[in-house]
């Protein structure tokens, strides 16, 4: 199963073109991410943090201001210490964006730490659909 999130193109997101830069749409897989996480209740960045350790992206479609997108994220693979994250971004079923990235769960000092059993029961209740 996957999350879905949802949200509207701001203009601020657009390029001189008038299009949507294609380094925002990582921002809105990161957003994605980070509610998810909230929901879960798994700290972003208390004692430590979430750094992105790995990203590929394929890009299919501009979006513009106002667009109306749907980020579905998928915890496809909890290891001990990282996150192996698939992603799509759809526009009225459309895809817009898809790829994958790693994040690891890091202590305060950088260092990579081990997810906690209750991150990980709730991340994998995710793929189960208890999300």
């Amino acid at each position: 199963m996957a999350y879905l999130y949802q949200r509207r193109v701001a203009f601020a997101d657009t390029d001189a073109a008038g299009r949507v830069h294609f380094s925002r749409l990582l921002c809105y897989v990161e957003e994605a991410e980070h509610a998810l996480l909230r929901e879960l209740n798994i700290p972003l960045m208390e004692d430590g943090g979430w750094p992105r350790v790995q990203i590929s992206c394929d890009y299919f479609k501009g979006l513009k201001p106002e667009d109306e997108v749907e980020v579905v994220l998928i915890p496809d693979e909890v290891g001990r210490s990282s996150i192996h994250w698939s992603f799509n971004i759809f526009l009225h079923g459309e895809d817009v964006a898809k790829g994958t990235m790693k994040t690891v769960r890091v202590d305060a000092n950088g260092n990579p730490s081990s997810i906690l059993p209750e991150w990980r029961d709730a991340l994998e209740g995710v793929l189960k659909g208890e999300v």
